[in-house]
Order: C-alpha cells, then structure tokens, then sequence
C-alpha cells in the first residue's frame, strides 16, 4: 500500500513538472493568453485587425502626376477671376490727395523744463546733420633712396647719372625730393670730406632744377662719411 502511494505521488509530480515546462516553453505570451482564457469577457476575445488590413496594397502607378505650373494667361485669368468673386480684395489704387495739406514740422518739438536737470542748448545740427569733417589722406612712406655715383673725389655728375636722376623723379607727384651726398671721409674729421659732400649734393639738386623742378621741393643733406650721392622721394 505504501509504495503504491508513493508512485502515485511521483507519478502527480512528473505530471506537474511536464505542466510546467510546457508553460515556460510556450512563453509569456502564452501564459497571458491563458490567464485571459481562464479570466473570459471582452479580453478574452480575439484582438481586431488594425484598420486597412483588408484592403489591397497600394499602387504607386496610381498616383497622380505633379500639376503643370499655371503659365501667365492663365496667372492672370485666375486673379481676374478672384476679382469678379469678392471685389473687395481687388486692389486700391493710391489717391494722393489724402495727403493734401499736411505739413510737417520745420523742427523738432522743444524738449520740456525738469526742475534740476539742465538741457545743453543744442547748435541747431544733430549729430546726424553734423558735416563730417574729411578723412585724411594717409601719407605714404618714403621710396627707397637711388643711388647716384661720382668719380673718387670730384662732384661732376656723368650723363648716365643725369639719366637715372630723370627716372628716380618721374613718377614723382605731389612728393618732395631729397638728395644727399657723401664726402668720401676715411680717417678722422676732414673738413674737406664735408665740402665735397655738399658740392655732391648740389650738384644733384642743379640737376634736378635743370630739368624745371622747383627749388622748394627739394632737401639737401651731405655727411661726411660714405660715398656717392642718393636721391630720395618723400611724401
């Protein structure tokens, strides 16, 4: 009796067990789907199908072709038209004497007296209608000095010289000139360096007056030390 006791409990339990891997392999959904079953009513029911699931596939040969766009003729018949149906839209032509005897003020208001705040007395000019004084010109920097050679110890220009001072000068403008000569000093001070050093630079600037240049525009400077002559645009 007793051991077949015990096999019906066995025999229970497989039973139970099966059961239970049978609703774990089934998934939640079907634990769910039982629980539903079981509770019956409304959610028991089967779901509904989702609206349009019978019908057909849609065809994309069916869809219409883009409309053409309205040429002028027709722009203009379609606004004749929107006229015709509500004339109140059409539009107003302007009627320039509704502006007939209005006159502006010749100036601004006065600006009102508060005690304790005082009101700089105004030029008659706003800021606005202040002339704006003009933008100076920016001055350009000096151009890079030309070289002008003589021969060892003599003031004499050559003709080849007299020809690069004539280009040095003729893009000249509203510019001055500077020359300047160098006295061809080696040792200590030398009184005769500097003598040859301003007949250099004078012999540049005559050169540069023969050509109808005027005196005033032109600098001279002479140091003793250094050679030759140079010629210099400044603006």
């Amino acid at each position: 009796m007793i051991e077949a006791f015990l096999l019906s409990k066995i025999r229970v339990s497989r039973g139970v067990a099966v059961l239970m891997v049978a609703v774990v392999l089934s998934g939640c959904s079907g634990t769910v789907g039982m629980y539903h079953d079981v509770q019956g009513g409304a959610i028991a029911q089967p779901r509904q199908a989702p609206p349009g699931a019978d019908l057909p596939y849609p065809n994309l040969a069916s869809v219409p072709e883009e409309p053409k766009p309205l040429t002028a003729a027709q722009q203009a018949a379609l606004q004749a038209r929107l006229h015709q149906d509500s004339p109140e839209i059409a539009a107003t032509k302007a009627n320039p004497a509704a502006l007939a005897g209005l006159v502006l003020p010749s100036a601004p208001p006065p600006v009102p007296a508060v005690p304790g705040v005082s009101e700089p007395v105004s030029s008659g000019l706003t800021e606005a209608a202040k002339p704006t004084p003009p933008a100076e010109k920016p001055q350009s920097p000096p151009s890079v000095p030309v070289a002008i050679a003589f021969e060892p110890g003599s003031a004499i220009l050559h003709a080849e010289m007299l020809k690069t001072l004539q280009r040095a000068v003729a893009d000249r403008g509203d510019a001055r000139i500077l020359v300047g000569g160098f006295g061809e000093q080696t040792g200590g001070p030398d009184g005769q360096a500097l003598i040859l050093a301003v007949h250099r630079a004078r012999a540049i600037a005559d050169a540069l007056t023969a050509t109808g240049l005027s005196p005033t525009i032109i600098e001279m400077k002479a140091a003793a030390v250094g050679s030759g002559g140079f010629v210099q645009l400044v603006y």
